[in-house]
């Protein structure tokens, strides 16, 4: 019995001294989202890194002018501290349109960009151009 209160308390010491992986710099990036030259009114964008260990979750809401700023946080955090910008890297970038147009329409999957965009530092604005649906 005492064996097993004195792995329960060192388990639950070793749970909540987890760390936290930094933040790196982070470079200020909003943008804007359209499809056919017209912005789109809504849903989500989201960065995922190409490459190394994606500790972070990079995104911003889309606005109904097609308007974002983007965020981060770690995956790992329970509290949710999300940080503006993003740190400098590769990603590839997928949006996902608002509820609504997800149940109007078959479109329930993201769009999904054929081309990472690099994040680097001097870069403040990005255009994201959709694919036409066919």
């Amino acid at each position: 019995m005492i064996k097993l209160g004195l792995l329960l308390l060192l388990w639950l010491s070793g749970c909540s001294g987890a760390k936290l992986a930094p933040f790196d710099e982070r470079i200020p990036v909003k943008g804007r989202v359209s499809r056919g030259g017209a912005p789109v009114s809504g849903g989500v964008i989201r960065l995922d890194a190409t490459a190394g260990a994606n500790d972070f979750m990079i995104n911003g809401v889309v606005g109904p002018d097609g308007s974002f700023t983007l965020t981060t946080v770690r995956t790992n955090d329970s509290m949710g501290e999300r940080n503006p910008g993003v740190p400098a890297g590769v990603y590839q970038v997928i949006y996902t349109p608002p509820r609504e147009e997800r149940t109007q329409t078959s479109f329930a999957d993201p769009d999904v960009l054929p081309d990472p965009v690099t994040i680097a530092e001097g870069q403040r604005d990005l255009k994201i151009e959709l694919p036409a649906r066919s």
